[in-house]
């Protein structure tokens, strides 16, 4: 039952606007405030909810009071600068990046442009000038309207026309374009010229010293890395996002025409120790969005990046570098072996299991529904699914109809990557998962019927797609932030994916051979026996005789008294 405080017998203790404070069924004092729709990704008003964690309503006044005023300060502060701008240059620029590349290479393999092409590259150059200052469209004869499209769906942007954020695309857009026409043009015109100023040999006696010919930027070299990756489709949407972030770091430290060959073991540590101390969110935290790099280093207050982000990082830059050796454009690679070090408790602690008392809670809590937290289809069958099959979010947020199925007998969910924006994340992810039985048993075929006979062809429509995330971002929402929140379990490595983790755990304990648990989990296979001469895999029959000892129950649990967990 929700209580506002307002209404209580001790009399109105307060009603905050925009947030106001709500007593769950248990209790517990939480939060309300409400998101302006031009904050939410669909363009939709909606409500945050934070559990206060007490039930004390003077406690729980006393912390909604400056958490409200936080919530309407990020909302102004959102509203005021947008959440994804920066993002939205960094693809523009990786994008035009590229062309120039590519330009380059044909005039440095065929010389200077042609007259005609010249011509061309001015006219262009003069109409994207007219179209920034103007707001007028890049063609003469229709809007920029399918140009947008198009780059949206290249690179898989969420965003909607008629947004702002796609004022801002369609503003930068030619921002960038008239960018890419300038740099053409001048680097066509150093084609046409020689500097005879620069001595190009100094003479020692008689001997002539050879000219040094200087190497490519970083920039350049992060420019052609890139287009190789995503020629080889070695990225996905979001890696391409995320790789251009890390490399925008990088030459903001070292300078992005830093020439690669001039680079030191120094200059490598000085990368590490930038991102030892890298604030968390920059460009989204006030306190240091927009602000120079020196600026933002070691703030007091301000949490940094985790040391699993700061590998990442370092390991971007280890394969950037890398390639550069390989393709000659360097002679060392100083960020190799960089990483900073974890010990194996600390990787350990990443994702714990549930104990099977916390799972048939779980189980109650979706199936019976008797506090109301399940409002949508996809919260029980998506949480159901993953306690009985392990697989992991974006496999199952991204299933369709036809995925879902019977062979030989078996029921199962074909995890694939054939429909509309699916990815797996290795090879041994694609694979057929049996059903358990106890899915069959809460309805899952016939909601599986009822979705056919709407029409529909995924199996959770409601999903809308993140080029970060993929599908499964509503139900991550939902599970972590609000499900586990409302049972008590919510911790930093406690979270969906500790599911896969559970079911791994109880698999093993219930007798199931390593191999044939990674089979059904998607794992890859180790050593040459199962790696290289075991492709076929395992049968079906196999398969699901293993899914069906997946047991959560209490009989189950006091059958092995051995196992702890």
């Amino acid at each position: 039952m929700r209580v506002f405080l307002g209404e209580t017998s001790k009399g109105n203790i307060g009603l905050f606007n925009p947030a106001y404070l709500v007593k769950s069924r248990c209790g517990v004092f939480y939060l309300r405030w409400p998101l302006p729709k031009q904050l939410h990704p669909q363009k939709k008003a909606s409500t945050l909810k934070l559990s206060l964690q007490t039930r004390d309503p003077r406690k729980a006044l006393r912390l909604s009071r400056s958490l409200s005023q936080i919530g309407e300060r990020l909302n102004e502060y959102g509203i005021a600068y947008g959440m994804r701008y920066e993002e939205l240059r960094n693809v523009l620029t990786e994008h035009f990046r590229q062309l120039l590349d590519e330009a380059k290479t044909e005039m440095n393999d065929t010389g200077p442009l042609s007259e005609l092409d010249r011509q061309t590259y001015e006219t262009s150059k003069r109409i994207a000038k007219q179209a920034r200052k103007t707001d007028t469209p890049l063609s003469l004869v229709k809007s920029d309207d399918d140009l947008l499209a198009r780059f949206i769906e290249k690179y898989d942007l969420n965003i909607q026309e008629g947004s702002s954020e796609y004022g801002w695309l369609d503003r930068e857009m030619k921002l960038s374009f008239h960018g890419f026409l300038k740099s053409v043009l001048a680097y066509d015109k150093s084609l046409q010229r020689y500097d005879f100023d620069a001595k190009p040999t100094s003479l020692i006696g008689d001997t002539p010293q050879p000219v040094k010919i200087a190497g490519m930027s970083i920039g350049e070299v992060a420019a052609a890395y890139s287009k190789e990756r995503q020629r080889g489709n070695a990225w996905a949407a979001k890696t391409v996002i995320e790789k251009a972030d890390h490399i925008k770091l990088l030459e903001e430290i070292l300078g992005g025409d830093t020439d690669v060959r001039t680079l030191t073991a120094m200059d490598a540590k000085r990368v590490k120790d930038t991102l030892l101390s890298y604030p968390r969110n920059r460009s989204k935290n006030p306190l240091t969005r927009g602000r120079p790099l020196a600026d933002v280093l070691n703030l007091p207050g301000i949490e940094i990046i985790q040391v699993a982000t700061i590998n990442k990082y370092l390991q971007t830059y280890h394969e950037l570098f890398e390639w550069a050796k390989q393709n000659h454009h360097s002679e060392e690679n100083f960020f190799s072996g960089l990483a900073v070090k974890q010990s194996k408790k600390n990787k350990d602690v990443d994702r714990d299991a549930y104990t099977d008392d916390q799972i048939r809670l779980i189980l109650r809590t979706v199936l019976d529904n008797d506090d109301g937290l399940v409002t949508k289809p996809y919260q029980k069958w998506a949480t159901l699914i993953g306690i009985y099959t392990g697989a992991r979010l974006g496999e199952i947020a991204q299933l369709h109809l036809k995925d879902i199925r019977q062979e030989d007998g078996v029921w199962v969910f074909d995890m694939n990557e054939e429909g509309d924006r699916k990815s797996l994340k290795t090879a041994a992810a694609r694979r057929r998962v049996p059903i358990h039985s106890k899915l069959i048993e809460a309805g899952l075929l016939d909601y599986l019927q009822a979705m056919t006979d709407r029409k529909a062809t995924k199996l959770f429509p409601d999903f809308s797609y993140d080029p970060k995330n993929g599908w499964g971002r509503q139900q991550s929402r939902w599970f972590n932030d609000r499900l586990l929140v409302q049972l008590g379990l919510k911790s930093k490595t406690r979270v969906f994916h500790s599911l896969r983790h559970t079911v791994n755990t109880r698999l093993v304990h219930a007798g199931v051979d390593g191999p044939l648990v990674k089979s059904i989990l998607g794992h890859e296979q180790d050593g040459m026996t199962y790696g290289q001469y075991f492709k076929e895999g395992f049968t079906l029959q196999q398969r699901n005789e293993a899914m069906q000892k997946l047991d959560y129950s209490l009989s189950a649990h006091k059958a092995e008294p051995g196992i702890q967990d």
